[in-house]
């Protein structure tokens, strides 16, 4: 019978199965992009480190005056490149989490109409097997009344 409530809500169902991995999908390319962001800081991060200590054992008083003016102008732009990325990462991490939210709130409409088909399905088969029960039992009480007369 396709009047079935499990039947009419299946394909319900099915649009919430694409959305919520749609919705998942979306929350892998974040997580990948956020990944991606707080490795290009960490990297930073680390040039800026390798670079000072090239410097400090050099040593900062043996060189000329012009060349630690444009050593600490270099460490001023990477400082704000620094400070950029972490804005970057901080961000992506933002749009990272509402992406998990989004999903959370479709998953759970998925799992809440694929749980409401299951139990549309099973009250479905109950009725059915009343019904072959209440026919089962109206055949063997007409043969008994047709053998008792």
């Amino acid at each position: 019978m396709a009047n079935k409530r499990s039947q009419r809500l299946t394909p319900v169902a099915e649009l919430a199965k694409k959305a919520s991995d749609e919705a998942l999908s979306k929350v892998g390319q974040m997580n990948a992009i956020w990944m991606r962001d707080k490795a290009q800081l960490n990297d930073l991060q680390q040039y800026r480190e390798d670079y000072l200590m090239r410097f400090r054992g050099k040593g900062i008083q043996a060189m000329p005056v012009q060349k630690v003016m444009e050593l600490r102008a270099f460490l001023v732009q990477l400082d704000r490149a620094i400070s950029s990325q972490e804005q970057q990462v901080s961000q992506s991490l933002s749009v990272l989490e509402q992406a998990q939210q989004a999903w959370k709130v479709v998953h759970s409409r998925e799992q809440a109409l694929q749980s409401l088909i299951t139990r549309y399905h099973q009250e479905e088969t109950q009725l059915a097997l009343k019904q072959e029960q209440r026919e089962s039992d109206e055949r063997n009480t007409s043969l008994w009344f047709r053998k008792s007369k």
